[in-house]
């Protein structure tokens, strides 16, 4: 798993809409605002949707903050576009999910377990290029949610500061 600190791998994301729409490095992606990069197994399982409506719903709840911020969420799981987009639209999600099929995103970012199965890991990747914040937890999606809250208010320390 990556750690606080470690430097974002530089992988190459997909076009993903909402996102990028070429192939972009995630360092850059990052430079850009920190995201909330978020992994999963599978659109549409209980727990996956459980998750994505969470995040979706934790934007909401502090909608200001995020702005403030300029933090993004992003998802990340092997289906395809199109089941992304399927899934997205279903549940309203409002952010992108990047479609990872050769699963190569998923491995740079070292959320990958047994038998090749994503996990759930969540990072905040900084605009200085390294990872703020991780966790993996992949049944305890309380813990996904207190992150979000102390990946804000990393941010606001961090833009304190400046």
């Amino acid at each position: 798993m990556l750690k606080p600190g470690d430097p974002i791998p530089q992988v190459t994301i997909p076009p993903t809409a909402g996102l990028c729409d070429e192939p972009t490095p995630l360092p850059e992606l990052a430079a850009r605002g920190p995201i909330v990069l978020y992994s999963y197994p599978a659109d549409g399982t209980p727990v996956c949707t459980r998750q994505a409506c969470m995040m979706r719903d934790a934007m909401a709840e502090h909608a200001q903050a995020f702005q403030d911020a300029g933090l993004r969420v992003v998802g990340i799981s092997p289906q395809g576009r199109e089941s992304h987009d399927r899934f997205a639209s279903r549940h309203n999600l409002g952010f992108p999910i990047i479609a990872d099929p050769d699963k190569a995103v998923l491995k740079a970012i070292d959320a990958i377990g047994l038998l090749g199965m994503p996990r759930r890991s969540t990072y905040l990747l900084l605009p200085d290029g390294t990872v703020g914040l991780a966790i993996t937890a992949d049944l305890l999606l309380g813990k996904h949610k207190k992150f979000l809250r102390e990946a804000l208010e990393l941010i606001e320390q961090t833009a304190e500061q400046k």
